[in-house]
């Protein structure tokens, strides 16, 4: 009887060591598949946020362009009777941005006074176009290299991402992606998986560009 009982124990005592072993390989796969599944969330994350830093750090050269444009187009008007400077329009509607937007920061105010001032400026003044159209054709050369400097900071992938100058809103377009790859944590049967996570920032609208005559929009590859 002795020996029967110490028998039921330790087959008891199997069974329990056994379920312990079941629950705590179950609660293991759960945690590889909850790790992998978060995981790809803060990929995500990291690819968003280097697109979006990317496109806003892009225009400030766009607007550095528009202001050196606008000073050599005044320049080159000094000598006329009555020069219709667009440089005047700027501060005016700088005037009127901080009126009515206290809140703005002043990178924000002088963009939308460069806006304003070239909107209307620039229909039928096809001196103006000139020096704003060479101005955006030197940005284009410009901005891969800025883009090019937040995404390898930001640790994103350069091969196939683009920029899109610009989209159907007249904003500037970063596409870029982070490389994913799932994790088995020493799981051999569970398969290795790997893949681009792409993702899309947008910046502030460029509301000039559609005044600017013969301005194609482009998409650009940033090169690894």
């Amino acid at each position: 009887m002795v020996r029967i009982l110490r028998h039921l124990q330790n087959e008891r005592g199997n069974m329990t060591i056994f379920t312990l072993t079941i629950y705590w390989f179950m609660f293991m796969l759960v945690f590889v598949a909850l790790f992998n599944f978060s995981t790809i969330f803060v990929d995500k994350e990291q690819a968003s946020n280097s697109a979006q830093q990317a496109s806003i750090a892009a225009v400030k050269d766009i607007y550095d362009e528009m202001k050196e444009a606008i000073i050599l187009y005044d320049a080159s008007i000094e000598g006329l009777q009555n020069p219709d400077y667009v440089w005047i329009r700027v501060k005016a509607a700088k005037e009127k941005l901080r009126a009515a937007h206290p809140e703005w920061a002043a990178s924000e105010i002088e963009y939308g006074a460069i806006d304003s001032a070239l909107s209307s400026a620039l229909p039928g003044n096809m001196q103006l176009q000139a020096y704003v159209y060479a101005g955006l054709s030197k940005v284009k050369a410009k901005i891969p290299g800025v883009v090019r400097t937040v995404l390898v900071d930001n640790k994103a992938t350069l091969n196939g991402s683009t920029i899109k100058l610009f989209n159907s809103d007249n904003r500037i377009e970063v596409t870029t992606s982070v490389k994913y790859n799932s994790e088995s944590m020493g799981f051999d049967f569970i398969p290795a998986y790997s893949e681009q996570i792409y993702q899309t920032g947008e910046s502030r609208r460029i509301g000039f560009i559609d005044e600017v005559n013969d301005w194609f929009y482009i998409n650009i590859p940033i090169l690894g």
